[in-house]
């Protein structure tokens, strides 16, 4: 475990170690792309491997589409169109990247469906690759998906393994924190 990993540890756990039924938590969000998951911390960029944005998953993806994970409000959209968030309306933001170094393409292989401020629902299409330009042109076509720390009073966040079907498998769960009363 890295540096950074140790100054921001959160609470996380594999959902594998818990059958999917028996998961308790208050938010559940499903696949944003299709393909095989990950942990975080296989993905080659410090900045998410690390977690300094939050905890998640990432997806090897075997498709082009990538969509929404959750009902919501896109709040961000970079200018690179390889990147988004969607604020749910219990303010938890999740934020959705694809690829490593994909920015520096300056949305060249990238199409997105939808503008800030844009209402979505679980599954809706957010951004379409295009693997002719995409391919040779990327580190890694990695999709990473984060629940921004800061988002929402966050007490754990856990992740699925295997395959995923965008807009429909359940990856990652999020415990909130109970008020005390």
């Amino acid at each position: 475990m890295g540096f950074l990993s140790q100054l921001f540890k959160k609470a996380s756990q594999s959902a594998s170690e818990t059958p999917v039924e028996d998961i308790k938590a208050d938010v559940t969000l499903a696949a944003p792309v299709t393909g095989t998951l990950l942990p975080l911390e296989e993905v080659p960029d410090i900045v998410i491997s690390e977690k300094v944005m939050g905890e998640g998953v990432a997806v090897v993806p075997e498709s082009e589409t990538i969509v929404a994970p959750c009902d919501g409000v896109i709040a961000r959209l970079l200018p690179t169109r390889n990147a988004f968030s969607v604020r749910r309306d219990d303010g938890i933001e999740v934020y959705v990247t694809f690829g490593v170094e994909s920015m520096e393409l300056k949305g060249d292989g990238f199409t997105t469906k939808v503008n800030i401020g844009d209402a979505v629902k679980k599954g809706d299409p957010v951004i379409i690759t295009d693997p002719r330009i995409l391919s040779n042109r990327l580190k890694s076509s990695i999709t990473s998906m984060i629940v921004i720390r800061s988002s929402g009073d966050i007490d754990r966040v856990t992740n699925a393994t295997g395959k995923c079907l965008a807009g429909h498998t359940p990856v990652l769960w999020i415990s909130l924190k109970k008020s005390q009363l």
